[in-house]
């Protein structure tokens, strides 16, 4: 999945990419571990722009994945979506760097740290949109909102049946201070 620079010399690129699940190394690895499934076409709207030897990407992803939710546990389908924005830079000679600093450790400048590196005359797209994919994903995968998960007794989905267990008053231990009076001291 490479970018030719040739192709924005002259000026600013549009591009719509569909991609398949399979191409992407870590969202192979996710459907292996039955984390996620995804499904085709992954696609990427991009918007590319070169300014001298800087290259800027401005993205927007949408996705179908299949997930497990974090309350009771059943598949559900989500549409996920996300804006991305990368910048690419030619990748530093290392002796260069090196020479620089006199062998000492390179510490990152601030406007470096969001930076993408490339080499040679094309930009491989296939592990920042990779990220941007992984990092559009939900931390905590939920069904619905008010999912009522599951029964921590006996397990049942309590969105589906309903169970006997008793439910154990909430032990806050923290409830004591309620309790204590404070004089209140006019002056």
């Amino acid at each position: 999945m490479r970018l030719e620079l040739q192709d924005i010399e002259d000026g600013p690129l549009k591009k719509e990419l569909y991609c398949s699940p399979a191409e992407f190394p870590v969202l192979r690895e996710m459907e292996k571990r039955h984390e996620a499934r995804f499904y085709d076409p992954l696609v990427f709207q991009l918007r590319v722009q070169k300014s001298g030897q800087i290259v800027e990407i401005d993205g927007q992803l949408t996705a179908t994945v299949e997930l497990f939710c974090g309350r009771c546990l059943q598949l559900y389908e989500q549409r996920i979506s996300g804006a991305f924005s990368l910048t690419f830079t030619p990748h530093p000679d290392a002796e260069e760097i090196l020479d620089s600093h006199e062998g000492d450790e390179v510490e990152l400048e601030t406007d470096e740290l969001g930076l993408v590196y490339y080499q040679d005359d094309f930009i491989e797209l296939l592990h920042p949109l990779q990220d941007q994919l992984v990092m559009a994903l939900p931390i905590n995968p939920l069904c619905s909102e008010d999912c009522s998960g599951l029964c921590p007794k006996c397990g049942a989905n309590l969105n589906h049946e309903t169970c006997d267990c008793a439910k154990e008053p909430f032990n806050n231990k923290f409830s004591a201070l309620a309790r204590i009076k404070f004089n209140s001291s006019e002056n």
